[in-house]
């Protein structure tokens, strides 16, 4: 039975880039001293997190971000309710 073999150039690299907001500072956002359980309401259903930081958008709306198993979102306040 023969063994793969990888050629090391068909190794695939992933970029990961933030978005960079092109104009004016970037939102200063508050931080909770701990995590604060919360529930957010994605596709009319409530889904379980933790609140880790605020900000106003650069919308002027004010939005949370949210921890869920790991990934951080910032999410719209009026979506987000305290468990």
């Amino acid at each position: 039975m023969t063994e793969l073999q990888h050629h090391p150039g068909a190794v695939r690299r992933h970029r990961v880039t933030a978005p960079v907001q092109k104009s004016g500072a970037m939102p200063v956002a508050t931080s909770p001293a701990r995590p604060v359980a919360v529930q957010v309401r994605i596709g009319g259903r409530w889904i379980a997190g933790q609140e880790v930081g605020r900000r106003t958008g650069a919308a002027g709306a004010d939005e949370v971000l949210v921890s869920h198993h790991g990934h951080l979102v910032w999410v719209d306040a009026q979506a987000v309710r305290s468990s």
